[in-house]
């Protein structure tokens, strides 16, 4: 190289490349395991959000309150598929459905695409009553990967109304049941 010239030659280039493209490859993994801990943290705060932000509104409305899934925003499904997203409404007839769009207080967005949340069979939907309990049996949502079905985390909602999260479940059969 002569004194004027400044850069760098084709063979720097290519070394520099390389070591790059090593370091890359080296980090990839762990990249993907903090990806992975991210999406289950914040789906599984979403959710416990969603839950006592529904027991709050039907403390001070003093009105009964439902957490359902829901796909289209609109109306709650009944299979317990809560990963395309869920709804807060105004549950006051108590018919498990919003009777108006009026009555939908939030929708959530739905969940990434690598996640599958499924609730315990049997309980469809949480709902709160005006003194803030949660009526019917103890409500367990699972939070799944979707390749390989391995359990990531769980939302308990106690008869109480207070949701608790468990994190990387030893094992769920709801996991190992989802589609």
């Amino acid at each position: 190289m002569r004194c004027g010239q400044r850069g760098f030659n084709l063979v720097e280039t290519v070394v520099a490349l390389s070591i790059l493209a090593i370091l890359t490859a080296l980090a990839l993994p762990s990249f993907k395991g903090t990806l992975e801990r991210t999406r289950t943290a914040t789906a599984l705060n979403r959710l416990t959000a969603t839950l006592s932000s529904a027991r709050s509104t039907a403390l001070m409305r003093r009105q009964a309150v439902s957490v359902c899934p829901s796909q289209e925003g609109l109306t709650c499904r009944k299979d317990g598929i809560w990963e395309d997203g869920w709804i807060v409404f105004v549950d006051d007839k108590k018919t498990g459905q919003p009777a108006s769009s009026s009555d939908i207080l939030r929708v959530a967005e739905p969940l990434s695409a690598s996640l599958i949340l499924r609730a315990t069979p049997g309980r469809p939907r949480a709902r709160f009553q005006p003194n803030g309990q949660s009526t019917g049996s103890t409500l367990t949502l699972s939070l799944c990967l979707r390749n390989g079905h391995r359990p990531l985390g769980q939302v308990i909602l106690n008869n109480w109304g207070r949701a608790r999260t468990v994190r990387d479940p030893a094992q769920d059969p709801t996991c190992a049941a989802a589609p």
